[in-house]
């Protein structure tokens, strides 16, 4: 048997979780938490778009490289 250990987080989220009565809720508890981490994103985002790791020209590279698993 496998244990599986949660963080603070996931614990929260699980307690939130116990109180749902409809599946309504949880769709709304879905949309609060990708809001979050949307938003969270793009925080980082702003971060490394101004200490220039991040720039227009680096986005054009990216859309131009092609990073697939080779396969043998």
């Amino acid at each position: 048997m496998q244990t599986m250990v949660l963080n603070q987080a996931q614990r929260e989220v699980l307690n939130v979780m116990s109180c749902l009565g409809k599946e309504e809720d949880l769709y709304e508890l879905k949309k609060l938490l990708v809001k979050f981490l949307n938003e969270r994103l793009q925080r980082e985002l702003d971060v490394i778009w101004d200490n220039g790791t991040l720039s227009k020209e680096k986005l054009e590279a990216y859309r131009h490289e092609h990073i697939r698993t080779k396969y043998q």
